[in-house]
């Protein structure tokens, strides 16, 4: 089965990884914005929604279950979220630039490969993702990782999420969970076609939170046959490996027929602050083309986290955000507070680049305030505010070293493909002490020498009676001689932590990177957390496969901070055996705040 809207089913192997050395070339330009944002029109419908209770699971009792392959034991490969094939608006029009010098200074140089006190393993592979999911392939691994406390209360515990597998590890890489397929997680059949998995360890209420979602069935002339769901599956204590309960919020929007529905809530992502959990989608038909919009989900965290342990179902207040100034809003990124960090007062935000356009130079501020009265099955008030930045630009793909490719040789393949990069837009956002921590991928470079980089951003960001106040405090791209992908800010209640992201170039192999970041920007060199072992040689690299000519990559990387240490995770080419389809990993590592 294949979508140009869903799609994420591939392989990738796991094994003791390499860390490599690499010589880089690193850089950071840094400016101190004092551009003030001016108020923002939005239209957008609010609502309530029910919450379903689809049942309790417990994790260590499905640990390492899964379906059985198919009795040919072939794989059927499934690529997600393809933008070359259409997904967004803006995509397929080839790369715009940034132009202009970008800064010497800090981070400019070359590394002798990872940081001393550097913990770090190979995560979830290819096969053994397909090993629990009927020997199904998948591509990209979206990843999402999630840190706290060990079953008895110690710790800590590092938990890793794709399409479609869940497992935990200690911090030293010793499995905790063995790898296990999150339809099983979310109580639903082997059949589900799940994507997009996120995971979230909330420090102030002790729980758990897991999310993915599912597209529903749609029979002939675009009939529902069964919804669309997203997943949320709450633990009942602080145990990560212990009892869930799945909640699911119907995205279906069965109703709005002027926009091509059946839908689903597509790229969805999480965050979190003192009252709520959020869930932002970006709702498609499932009957292409139609694009409606971004959709916001606000619950309750502390009605969650009682409903997960038997008490009354909160409602759900959901958002419908048809228009604002990009025109058709597109990841609209939830803010998530680290352990130790201050939540903003009552207010949640989310921060959205104009992935519409091919380049731009604006961000958005939303906030949703008030948000105190989601307790009460109230809907907080949504607004939101323009800032000027640093411009930023549809990326190029990623070019990769030449290497062998047993996938593509069967083809006729000689070359490695490139790697799509995906879209301009803000994937994760991350508040705390009065400021907003965003990153996304952009072009970098000349017209004949174009590269992908990285563009970051901190922002001051509050609300008050008068509404919301954002400025960028700092901003600035990293660049390299080779490609930098899928990045994410990962800090600590300070805004020290670390910038992880995946590296590839001409003299590179598909590797797990990073750098260090302060609440002044990027900081040192480039690092190489694990070398990848070869190109990327996945189905979705050739067209005859799936009609592509470019590789899918994880749509992001993940991180959270804890107790001390900042625990991350990105996608690589590792040494380990790969199947027939794929040959991409996973790799997690862990440094000390900075």
């Amino acid at each position: 089965m294949l979508n140009s809207k869903v799609s994420r089913r591939v392989f990738a192997t796991a094994g003791a990884a390499a860390l490599g050395c690499a010589s880089l070339v690193a850089a950071s330009a840094q400016s101190a914005g004092a551009a003030v944002s001016s108020p923002s029109p939005i239209t957008y419908q609010s609502s309530t929604v029910p919450l379903q209770d689809l049942g309790a699971v417990n994790l260590t009792a499905i640990a390492g279950t899964g379906a059985p392959p198919p009795p040919s034991g072939s794989s059927n490969g499934t690529v997600l979220n393809s933008p070359e094939n259409g997904v967004g608006p803006g995509n397929g029009n080839g790369p715009s630039l940034v132009h202009g010098t970008i800064g010497s200074g800090a981070g400019v140089g070359s590394t002798s490969g990872r940081d001393g006190g550097e913990i770090g393993f190979e995560g979830i592979s290819g096969p053994q993702q397909a090993a629990v999911n009927g020997g199904g392939d998948l591509e990209p691994p979206d990843q999402g990782t999630c840190v706290g406390p060990s079953t008895n209360g110690g710790g800590p515990i590092d938990v890793e999420i794709i399409n479609n597998a869940v497992a935990a590890y200690s911090t030293t890489g010793t499995p905790e969970l063995a790898v296990t397929p999150t339809y099983a997680l979310f109580n639903q059949p082997s059949t589900a076609f799940l994507s997009d998995p996120r995971c979230m360890y909330d420090a102030t209420t002790h729980r758990w939170f897991f999310t993915e979602f599912v597209v529903g069935a749609v029979g002939p002339g675009n009939t529902e046959l069964s919804p669309s769901i997203e997943f949320v599956a709450v633990s009942k204590t602080s145990n990560p490996l212990g009892n869930y309960e799945v909640f699911g919020i119907d995205t279906t929007d069965v109703a709005n027929t002027a926009g091509g529905c059946p839908c689903f809530g597509d790229y969805d992502q999480i965050g979190a602050d003192s009252n709520g959990f959020y869930i932002a989608t970006n709702e498609f038909s499932t009957n292409e083309p139609f694009f409606n919009g971004a959709v916001v989900y606000a619950i309750s965290k502390q009605r969650l986290e009682s409903a997960a342990a038997g008490g009354t179902l909160p409602s759900v207040a959901r958002y419908a955000i048809t228009s604002d100034a990009f025109g058709q809003p597109y990841h609209v990124s939830p803010a998530s507070t680290p352990s130790g960090g201050s939540f903003a007062p009552n207010t949640e935000f989310f921060v959205e680049s104009n992935s519409d356009a091919n380049s731009d130079n604006h961000l958005l501020v939303y906030a949703l305030t008030g948000t105190q009265v989601l307790a009460n099955g109230g809907n907080p008030a949504l607004s939101a505010t323009e800032v000027v930045s640093e411009p930023y630009a549809f990326p190029p793909n990623a070019t990769q070293e030449a290497g062998t490719l047993p996938l593509g040789s069967t083809v006729g393949a000689t070359s490695p493909s490139t790697i799509q990069t995906d879209f301009n837009a803000v994937q994760e956002v991350t508040y705390t002490e009065g400021n907003l921590y965003a990153e996304l991928d952009t072009a970098i470079g000349t017209t004949s020498t174009p590269n992908a980089g990285i563009s970051w951003f901190i922002l001051n960001a509050s609300s008050d009676h008068r509404g919301i106040s954002a400025s960028i405090r700092r901003q600035g791209y990293v660049a390299n001689t080779a490609n930098l992908m899928y990045p994410d800010i990962v800090v600590n209640g300070e805004g020290h932590g670390i910038l992880d992201f995946s590296l590839s170039g001409t003299s590179n192999y598909p590797s797990a990177a990073y750098m260090t970041f302060n609440n002044g920007g990027p900081a040192g060199q480039i690092r190489i957390a694990a070398a990848g072992t070869a190109p990327e040689d996945g189905f979705t690299c050739y067209p005859a496969f799936v009609g592509s000519t470019s590789c899918r990559w994880g749509d992001y990387s993940g991180g959270q901070f804890w107790n001390g240490r900042v625990y991350l995770m990105a996608e690589y080419i590792p040494p380990s055996t790969r199947d027939f389809y794929t040959n991409w990993g996973t790799f997690a590592w862990s440094v000390t705040t900075p």
